[in-house]
């Protein structure tokens, strides 16, 4: 079994990337071979709505060549799940986000989840978002943000888990959360020694969207066009652009 990875934000190094693949398929079965690629004609990062949306033609070109090399399945390196459903309609393997992966697995450990973001600023397009899961939103009881400004998520682990623990206790004790779900992919690898912490379920967004994946392959499932219908017959046409922001949220304080 083969599946693509594709991470959505520019600029990644081969190492980094094969660091990610090395501890996902601690998670995985030993017939399945990860690979994972990263945006090269975009420069865009996503931290935003904007972001995510001049990610999406690359993302599905992606998605597209991976079908005709012969992979079995597409994971979107994301929360925010970048044209998911673009990518769906285009290829008929499966194709599962982290966002939409995680949120499902929660629902079958509690019955009301916690997400912790990394950016509060994205709070509202967070709350939006459940609504795309195929949760009802009260499933998802409540967001925070964790402040992980100056810290290296990937040097400083165990700061990184504190602030993460902080944040998750709140979640538990102030909203009723029964599980964690860690809202962002650039934590891999947290979730376990959190929930040794916290002593409730924390979802590792990344491992639950790759093997998800690789069980959607197991059970010989692929894309219904029912719902994904392909679109119409044709060539499709972009020209890559910029687009440059000038102002800030501290303008209107």
């Amino acid at each position: 079994m083969r599946i693509m990875i594709i991470n959505p934000d520019y600029g990644m190094t081969k190492e980094e990337m094969e660091e990610r693949c090395r501890i996902l398929s601690g998670f995985i079965g030993e017939d399945v071979e990860l690979s994972m690629e990263c945006l090269t004609k975009s420069r865009v990062y996503l931290d935003s709505a904007l972001d995510a949306v001049l990610a999406g033609p690359e993302i599905l070109e992606m998605a597209i060549k991976a079908e005709k090399e012969g992979f079995d399945a597409v994971v979107i390196y994301c929360f925010s799940d970048p044209a998911l459903d673009a990518c769906r309609e285009a290829v008929s393997i499966p194709v599962v986000g982290g966002g939409q992966s995680s949120c499902l697995v929660s629902m079958m450990l509690g019955r009301q989840a916690g997400i912790i973001i990394t950016d509060k600023r994205r709070m509202p397009e967070k709350m939006a978002f459940r609504y795309q899961t195929g949760l009802m939103p009260d499933n998802i009881h409540a967001i925070h943000s964790v402040d992980l400004a100056q810290v290296d998520v990937w040097k400083e682990r165990e700061e990184t888990v504190e602030r993460l623990t902080q944040t998750g206790k709140r979640l538990i004790e102030e909203e009723g959360a029964q599980v964690i779900i860690l809202g962002c992919l650039s934590l891999l690898g947290l979730a376990e020694p959190l929930a040794k912490r916290l002593r409730v379920p924390v979802v590792d967004s990344a491992v639950a969207a790759v093997s998800m994946a690789e069980s959607l392959v197991r059970q010989k499932l692929f894309t219904s066009k029912m719902a994904y219908a392909f679109p119409p017959k044709g060539e499709r046409r972009w020209s890559s652009g910029s687009v440059r922001i000038e102002i800030n949220n501290d303008d209107f304080t």
